[in-house]
């Protein structure tokens, strides 16, 4: 991937891609067991798409987000929402993913709050760092 950002602003981004969905995972799936990762409860394979999957994925996003262009951005939120439901629908019929309660539409509806969240929180990064 073309890095657009620096280094420093990636690592960022990758922590707490890693910090954030471990929060809405704690609630999501271990208080409520609405879904989790091939088997209920901890599970140690969950640990390769956590670590691997979620951060380099808000790298990805963030990196490419069209910052100044607000018509872009939307377009770009959305089809991110349609990729990240269509990846979790395929990781649903291969069993790396299961609902145990949650339903498909409520992801679609979910991500692009998600989404927003990690671009506060960059620009919220960028406001207090690069001055």
């Amino acid at each position: 991937m073309p890095k657009r950002l620096p280094r420093t602003d990636l690592f960022v981004i990758g922590l707490f891609g890693l910090a954030f969905q471990q929060q809405v995972d704690i609630y999501l799936n271990l208080e409520y067991d609405l879904y989790g990762f091939f088997e209920k409860g901890v599970d140690w394979l969950s640990i390769i798409p956590i670590l691997g999957l979620f951060p380099s994925g808000a790298l990805i996003f963030v990196n490419f987000y069209p910052l100044n262009n607000r018509k872009r951005a939307i377009l770009y939120i959305l089809l991110w929402t349609v990729f990240l439901t269509s990846f979790e629908y395929l990781s649903l019929q291969s069993g790396y993913f299961y609902f145990n309660g949650w339903k498909l539409w409520w992801s679609f509806l979910e991500y692009p709050i998600l989404l927003l969240i990690n671009i506060s929180f960059y620009a919220f990064y960028i406001k207090i760092t690069h001055k």
